[in-house]
């Protein structure tokens, strides 16, 4: 491939030549001079680069090479559609004269083209005129290379004569004199490296540098057609088309297995892409007009011929039906993608495994990586401790592979800067500081009151793909806060003073005991952060005893989903002074665990290469010297200071000697091949509306193709990380998120299949439960579909199961309310109406957070930990894990956007259900147990092989969770507790708190928590339960015009 700088210096040569000539002389004085097709090349490779459709792009009328260097093109002529030249017919062969077909194989490509002889004969006119050309005597020496070049391949390159004979007047033999000329004449235009790359040969012969690369799929069909502009089913950057101003626009058309493109000839450049989906179709019109629709766009092409628009049609509509079935059909769960057989997948549990996997992958990518995030923190590090540099952190990664050549491809979520600090405008920056223009960076959406966009809604999922053949779904942005171990430690102070968990890496117990100080810790210290968080957002004025953070912050609200915290919750009211007082001192409590470390940096990074310049960042150095885990920012206490200033990542928001940090539960997934590639067509989808809605005509943000589905390399070290399942990628997307009109809702789907048909157990993991039956508000069906079918198993006499794991104070303040009102708070909470039906409730589903705890610096502290996974599990055979949690944003599929993988094991092993043996799933099997031996403490001696039988779910788990929650009431008087039903115990235990056995007894409070096991506590069912109440939230004060569907 000819480099830009060889370009210009051919072109110098050429004294003013086009350039395009330029490298054609180049390539004949060096290649001409080249071995013949029917030699093998000592240069042969089997395809052609991917990335050359981007990379190599230029225009349709200069002189370039689209085949496969070294690959023979066989040739056969055939003539077809001939009329029998009868005397009744003769005057017909004029009017409709004989198509030939013209059969090419080159290598694994084969297509044919049908073409009349007049086209021949055009095609043949320029290539002498082209010829003759060559051989002007201009007085150049690249021009005398090239004319001794052409005599000494005199013979080879002589074009054979072409008969003039009118068809009318042929016999049969004359045709077949004919069919033997064309052949013979072709055979010898594509042995010719002067011929070969024309672009009048390569226009004649349909094919293009889209042609030969093999990771987009089969040849396909192409030509130039006209087509008409618009069409689109969405505004394009604020412009809708206009019926009036629509014009006829020459253009290539190109249909490879699933989609159809076309690229501007003038310049090279793709112009659109359209996915084959359920609405794909091609229609005939009249006047030669082609119209072809999918859910996004309705484009209509004109051909020149009215054959050629009947052979497009037929052969696009044979596509729909055979190579882009997979997409054009009805799928399950109405997805837009189908089940995929034999699947690689893999868990990965927290933040840790998850961006450590996700490292590894994309310091193998070879050619692109697409990454999309709700938040995304450039400065994050994948990889910890980042003991001598920063050539794990995420920036300075993608960076690297961009100067690799690797194309690299963001989307994130571009926030209502009022109401939530995500800093994606700095995100952007950092990206593309000093970068090439490899890395592209798009936000989406505008908070502008068009069509396409909203203010209230967010992208929500996150995914990162490799290569098109590797991916990554779950619920863990590459964002400060996520990166966690499963031991969920709460301290972080480095080297620098002194922190002792209350567990071990594997979650058991230290078995020491490090005295407590006797100097009690100053009240506010014992208050949870979750305490103060609420405070601070439901009264105008700081609370007195409030932990100050290291720096001013700016003040805004938290968020979920890209919207400001405020609004108000349905219910019966009482006075704001009183819920003030009920929700100012919420607190959040915790359990720590010891850092685990992660593995160890490659030889790489122990260079000074990937160190910061001396005094650039003198916080990041004291950091990285410290050996801290989580350096900066990352050490998240967002209960006490949201996060702010983010374009400072080394400043901490806290004093990490005093406060603890939020620690993170989260779940991600891994997968490969064909589901991997489904993943990139979805963001594939979401990028180029993005681009077509944003940035159109800005040629640095290309629009993008998938991959064929039939080639897929796999890496075999991450092949070795797999099971073996089938698949299915499921989206909650709409117009505003994709640009289809239609709304897909597939996960909620699945969710529902996956409640009704379990028949022993379910194992769930949501940042939220908001799930309402009979709501006008709440319209998501998981509430009644869990009440239906544990009413189903009360009536079977069945022994069946629910656990569901979520946050004990999630964020924002009003989602608290609905979660309480969605599990246990009204007659219309889950747990009420199944007390009226079933009696008690508990023998089938019960509820349950985390929590951690430790000593910093002789302190005793606790913290809750924020359950962020999204995450079903039924019957040990099925998972369904992504980034949709259970409420009405993430579930009705025209709110957030989402996405989510549902797996289905294949491969089973021997365990047992209900004490009766079952042949349970490797995948979910091994998800379910590493999940539930994390939540207990680790001990591996724990039977966790029956989750459905009475002694496991009651004296095992039920029995650790209610006991952790009894030790943390005792030594922290933790607020959510099931001891506080209304207001007047909440006054109670305020003005009593110092009878808390931490403020009492610290030594007494560091034994009896060196009892707990694990991280898991019964959630507080009657926290609150005996109070109506409504939040209102006094500082801001345009909370009220907020939508109630904000919050739920």
């Amino acid at each position: 491939m000819t480099t830009k700088s060889e370009e210009k210096t051919a072109a110098d040569k050429c004294d003013g030549q086009s350039i395009s000539d330029a490298i054609f002389f180049d390539d004949l004085d060096s290649g001409i001079h080249k071995r013949s097709d029917d030699e093998p090349s000592p240069e042969f490779h089997a395809d052609i680069p991917y990335l050359t459709v981007y990379d190599d792009v230029k225009p349709f009328d200069s002189t370039h090479d689209v085949f496969i260097s070294g690959l023979k093109i066989n040739v056969r002529v055939e003539d077809t559609d001939r009329v029998t030249p009868t005397a009744l017919l003769a005057p017909f062969a004029a009017i409709n004269p004989t198509r030939y077909s013209i059969h090419l194989q080159h290598g694994e490509f084969e297509w044919t083209v049908r073409k009349r002889y007049s086209d021949f004969l055009r095609l043949h006119h320029r290539l002498k005129l082209f010829r003759t050309s060559l051989a002007l005597p201009l007085p150049t020496k690249q021009h005398r290379l090239t004319r001794e070049a052409i005599r000494r391949r005199q013979s080879s390159d002589t074009l054979p004569s072409l008969s003039m004979k009118p068809e009318t007047f042929m016999n049969d033999e004359d045709f077949r004199d004919r069919v033997d000329t064309l052949q013979n004449y072709f055979e010898r235009v594509l042995r010719s490296p002067i011929y070969r790359s024309h672009p009048e040969l390569l226009k004649f012969l349909d094919v293009s540098q889209f042609s030969f690369v093999a990771s987009l799929g089969m040849k396909g069909m192409e030509n130039f057609i006209r087509k008409l502009s618009g069409g689109r089913k969405y505004a394009v950057q604020c412009f809708g088309r206009k019926t009036c101003c629509a014009r006829w626009l020459d253009r290539y058309l190109i249909v490879k297995d699933t989609f159809v493109a076309y690229v501007r000839p003038h310049d090279g450049v793709i112009g659109d892409v359209l996915l084959m989906d359920h609405k794909f179709a091609a229609t005939m019109k009249e006047d030669h007009v082609i119209q072809i629709r999918n859910s996004s766009r309705t484009l209509e092409v004109r051909f020149h011929r009215l054959r050629y628009a009947y052979d497009w049609e037929a052969f696009m509509n044979q596509l729909r039906v055979t190579k882009g079935a997979d997409f054009t059909q009805l799928n399950r769960f109405s997805s837009f993608a189908p089940i995929r057989s034999q699947s690689r997948v893999h868990w990965l549990i927290n933040g840790e495994d998850y961006m450590s996997t996700v490292a590894d992958a994309i310091e193998g990518a070879k050619e692109e990586i697409f990454i999309t995030d709700w938040w995304l923190s450039p400065e994050i590090y994948l990889k910890r401790p980042a003991k001598k540099g920063h050539f794990w952190r995420l920036d300075k990664m993608l960076q690297r592979k961009a100067r690799q050549g690797i194309r690299v491809y963001v989307l994130i979520y571009k926030e209502f800067s009022p109401a939530i600090v995500l800093a994606s405008l700095h995100t952007k920056e950092v990206l593309t500081e000093n970068s090439t223009n490899s890395i592209r960076v798009l936000r989406h959406p505008d908070c502008v009151t068009d069509a396409n966009s909203t203010v209230f809604w967010s992208h929500h999922e996150k995914l990162v793909v490799v290569d098109q053949q590797i991916a990554f779904v779950g619920g863990i942005d590459l964002c400060f806060g996520r990166w966690d171990t499963s031991a969920h430690p709460i301290t972080d102070p480095g080297r620098v003073g002194s922190s002792t968990s209350g567990q071990a890496a594997n979650g058991t117990s230290n078995g020491t005991k490090e005295p407590a100080s006797t100097d009690k810790l100053e009240k506010r210290y014992h208050q949870d952060g979750a305490d103060l968080y609420m405070h601070g957002l439901l009264t105008n004025k700081p609370d007195e005893g409030a932990i100050q953070p290291t720096q001013t912050v700016t003040d805004r609200p938290a968020t979920r989903n890209g919207t400001a915290v405020a609004a108000t919750a349905n219910g019966d009211t009482a006075s704001a002074a009183n819920a003030t007082r009920l929700w100012k001192k919420l607190k959040h409590s915790v359990h720590v665990a010891k850092p685990v470390a992660s593995p160890s940096l490659t030889d790489i990074e122990d260079t000074t290469d990937f160190l910061p310049p001396p005094g650039q960042d003198v916080l990041m150095e004291a950091a990285l010297t410290l050996e801290q885990l989580f350096l900066g920012k990352d050490y998240a206490s967002f209960y006490v200071c949201d996060f702010s200033e983010l374009d400072q990542p080394y400043h901490d928001l806290v004093d990490r000697q005093q406060v603890p940090r939020v620690p993170w539960q989260d779940v991600g997934v891994l997968c490969m091949g064909a589901i991997a590639r489904d993943v990139a067509r979805h963001f594939i989808q979401r990028w180029n509306f993005t681009k077509n809605e944003k940035a159109k005509n800005n040629q640095r943000y290309p629009l993008l193709l998938p991959k064929t589905y039939d080639h897929i390399p796999i890496d075999e070290a991450m092949l070795k990380k797999g099971f073996k399942c089938n698949t299915q990628l499921l989206r909650s997307v709409a117009h505003w998120s994709c640009g289809s009109p239609e709304t897909e809702k597939s996960i909620v789907n699945a969710m529902v299949y996956m409640i009704e048909t379990s028949q022993h157990y379910l194992y769930m993991e949501s940042q939220f439960f908001i799930s309402i039956a009979g709501s006008n508000d709440v319209t998501n069906p998981i509430a009644q579909k869990l009440y239906d079918r544990i009413l189903k198993a009360y009536h079977n006499n069945e022994t069946y199961r629910v656990y569901v794991t979520v946050p004990l104070v999630p964020t924002p303040v009003p989602t608290i309310v609905w979660n309480f009102k969605s599990i246990s708070h009204g007659d219309g909470s889950l747990i009420r109406r199944l007390q009226h039906a079933v009696g008690d409730p508990y023998r089938f589903i019960r509820f349950f957070g985390l929590r951690n705890w430790a000593q910093l610096n002789g302190n005793l502290m606790q913290s809750l930990v924020y359950v962020h996974s999204k995450l079903v599990i039924a019957d040990d055979r099925i998972v369904l894990c992504g980034s949709a949690n259970i409420n009405d944003r993430s579930l009705l599929g025209n709110r957030d956007s989402e996405l989510a993988l549902y797996i289905e094991d294949t491969e089973f092993v021997k365990s047992k259900m209900n004490g009766v043996d079952y042949q349970a799933g490797r995948f979910a099997l091994s998800l379910r147990q590493s999940l539930m031996r994390n939540h207990l403490g680790g001990d591996a001696a724990l039977d966790l092989s029956d989750p459905v039988c009475d002694h496991f779910f009651n004296e095992v788990w039920g029995r650790i969770a209610l006991n952790n929650a009894a030790i943390y009431d005792q030594v922290f008087c933790v607020i959510p507790t099931n001891h506080v039903s209304n207001s007047q115990e909440y006054e109670s235990m305020s003005r009593s708190r110092e009878n808390c056995l931490a403020e009492k007894n610290p030594d007494e409070a560091l034994e009896a928590l060196l009892a707990v096991k694990g991280h898991l506590v019964e959630f507080p069912y009657d926290f609150m339960a005996k109070e109506s109440f409504e939040i209102t939230i006094a500082r801001y004060k345009t909370a009220g015009l907020l939508p109630l569907s904000v919050w739920i």
